[in-house]
């Protein structure tokens, strides 16, 4: 008896330690560099309306298994409370090696705890509504692994949500692991809402440029509010970047970005491919989503996060009414249809992903920033091409009308042209006219009447023989000024009808000088005129040598016309340049003054005047002169002093 006795006691005794054992085996985390570990797997115990003290007074008291992430509720609680969840591990660390626990968002506030000492608290942690504040502040906190078993405790209180608890599975690992971790999230978050906002910004000066088309200011507010849902959420951009914005406005601002994204969303579908969208179905949507935006933003968050279950049922519903309203776009083969229907497949598997990972249906992560973003950039892809399109329809019926104006233009200048080219001609033509009348009747009449009246006094025989003579002589000189008037006259007209006809040659300029020098031979004697060839050396001029000769015709008929008796007239060659001889005609005459120098090469002005014998020219020769050196490639000029004498320069190339 006494055997068993003692047998029974072995028995109690091995299986209480069997059972402390069991009871304090807690999961073993091996940590390492590459990685991080989820606290989302067993080991959780929930104290429901207990806070931490009473905890470490009485551990086993109210001790509940939960699962981490999700609330309360599930286990038959109310959601309005508090309690305290632990999490006990043992790890592979040496001692006192630095680790770091990363927290998002917990409903509503909370104290952490490690290792008995509090070490942060978000919001303020209370038994009833009033000695409660809630907030959302994720963070990182660092701490020493200086025990072999470690323990993470959080007290929280939940009075202003439809439920509480702790939503997002902490994780933890190596210092470094978990920021880094930390400034990649806060860096992929922050680079999907400023993309998002630069979008915004574009596309509404976008619509600023064409206001009757509100396709880019729809796609606008929706990258807009989109920029908002995920800087509210997840890490919440706001919060990193030290915002003071209240707890009730940042989930109000949640909840109402998610609203206005997808109506937005809509009315930028319904802008895109109008032919697809029922009328009445979109003003339903419309008045729907404006309500419960209403809702939101008036009612207490308390009360507006009932609806959210219920509101997402309904934003299930426009995913997949999106979605099919894109299909049935690019079944139709609407332009851009394709890219806003892929778009539209990665959004409905994103916001489907979300919506059922947020009620724990699912055990995924939150793709719904990324979704959003890629259907964003593709979005605007599809604009910007819509409206290249646009721009490139218009540009092509731009130049199409401005090439018919410009055919219409072309047409009515050509005519205007032509009708003013032949106005100019006639009028040229009118001018030429004239001004062969004004040399025909006075400068032609004059020496053939003369040359009449002595003709007709030798056919009456009222001439002695010595007045025949005289007569003769002064009939001689009238008959070579009438030849050089009249083949002024006909190169002139002939030239200003027709143009300058020119076939340069290279010449020697002392044969032709020497040739004009014994043509006005008799003329300069009977002047007692000096006459000084300084052409010596050898020149060459390229030139058509019927414009030389006319050149020097009328020249050195001006020279001897202006030069009074016992005078002197010398013609000088040298060299100008290397590309260009000058010649001068050099004369004691009687000069000209500016005006008149001005005046001779004037093709407006019909200037003549009489020679010291009273000699009478035409105002041609130095006309025709100037035109025969320009369309050689020289220049003309003249240097004069009244009653001092006159020097004509020009130059002629000495090559061809």
């Amino acid at each position: 008896m006494k055997f068993w006795k003692n047998y029974s006691l072995l028995t109690l005794l091995f299986l209480l330690i069997i059972t402390i054992n069991k009871a304090n085996s807690y999961p073993l985390l091996e940590f390492s560099k590459s990685s991080a570990i989820s606290l989302n797997k067993e080991g959780w115990k929930f104290y429901f309306e207990r806070t931490y003290e009473d905890v470490v007074n009485d551990p086993v008291k109210g001790a509940e298994d939960i699962i981490v992430p999700g609330d309360w509720g599930y286990l038959g609680h109310s959601n309005l409370g508090y309690g305290t969840y632990i999490y006990k591990f043992v790890h592979n660390l040496h001692s006192n090696e630095a680790l770091s626990l990363n927290l998002l968002n917990v409903g509503t506030n909370y104290d952490l705890f490690i290792n008995g000492k509090l070490v942060k608290s978000v919001g303020v942690f209370g038994k009833d509504e009033n000695n409660s504040f809630p907030d959302f502040w994720p963070l990182v906190i660092s701490f020493h692994a200086d025990r072999d078993t470690m323990e993470i405790a959080l007290q929280v209180s939940n009075f202003h949500y439809r439920e509480g608890g702790i939503w997002f599975a902490p994780t933890i690992g190596f210092e470094e692991k978990i920021s880094s971790m930390e400034s990649k999230q806060i860096f992929i978050d922050s680079f999907l809402v400023g993309s998002l906002l630069v979008l915004f910004c574009y596309f509404v000066a976008f619509y600023y440029m064409k206001t009757e088309d509100k396709t880019s200011l729809w796609f606008a507010l929706m990258c807009l509010f989109a920029a908002l849902r995920i800087a509210s959420t997840g890490i919440v951009i706001i919060r990193q970047i030290q915002i003071s914005f209240p707890w009730e406005l940042l989930v109000k601002s949640e909840f109402s970005s998610l609203s206005l994204m997808l109506l937005f969303g809509v009315l930028y579908m319904n802008s895109l491919f109008p032919k697809d969208v029922n009328g009445k179905m979109l003003k339903i949507i419309t008045a729907i989503q404006l309500l419960v935006v209403f809702v939101f933003l008036i009612l207490p968050v308390k009360h507006a996060s009932y609806i959210i279950p219920y509101y997402l049922f309904f934003c299930a519903f426009l995913l997949i009414y999106l979605l099919n309203l894109a299909i049935k776009a690019m079944y139709v083969k609407r332009p851009l249809a394709n890219w806003a229907a892929g778009a539209f497949i990665l959004v409905f598997i994103a916001g489907f992903n979300d919506i059922l990972h947020s009620q724990g249906l699912i055990t995924t992560l939150y793709v719904m920033p990324f979704g959003i973003f890629i259907f964003a950039v593709i979005q605007a892809l599809t604009l910007t091409k819509m409206f290249s399109n646009a721009f490139v329809d218009v540009e092509t019926l731009s130049i199409k009308l401005k090439n018919i104006n410009q055919n219409q233009k072309e047409i009515i200048q050509e005519r205007t042209s032509l009708l003013n080219s032949q106005a100019q001609e006639l009028q040229r033509s009118n001018q030429i006219k004239d001004k062969v009348f004004s040399i025909i009747a006075h400068d032609l009449r004059a020496p053939i009447k003369s040359l009449s009246t002595v003709l007709a006094w030798v056919a009456d025989d009222d001439l002695t023989y010595d007045e025949l003579k005289k007569s003769l002589n002064s009939i001689s000189k009238n008959v070579d000024t009438l030849n050089l008037t009249l083949e002024n006259l006909l190169q002139w007209s002939r030239s200003q009808l027709s143009g300058v006809k020119s076939e340069p040659e290279l010449l020697d300029l002392r044969k032709p000088v020497q040739e004009m020098a014994e043509l006005y031979k008799i003329q300069m004697a009977e002047k007692g005129i000096k006459f000084k060839n300084e052409v010596i050396d050898r020149h060459a001029v390229f030139i058509d040598k019927h414009h030389l000769n006319l050149l020097f015709r009328n020249l050195i008929s001006n020279a001897i016309k202006f030069t009074k008796e016992g005078g002197s007239i010398s013609i000088s060659g040298s060299a100008y340049d290397s590309s260009q001889t000058l010649i001068c005609i050099k004369d004691t005459g009687v000069g000209m003054d500016a005006e008149a120098i001005k005046k001779v090469f004037s093709p407006t002005e019909h200037y003549t005047t009489y020679g010291t014998n009273n000699e009478k020219g035409t105002g041609l020769g130095l006309l025709l002169c100037k035109e025969y050196v320009e369309i050689s490639d020289g220049k003309i000029w003249i240097e004069s002093e009244v009653g001092v004498g006159t020097s004509i320069c020009f130059t002629l190339p000495n090559h061809s």
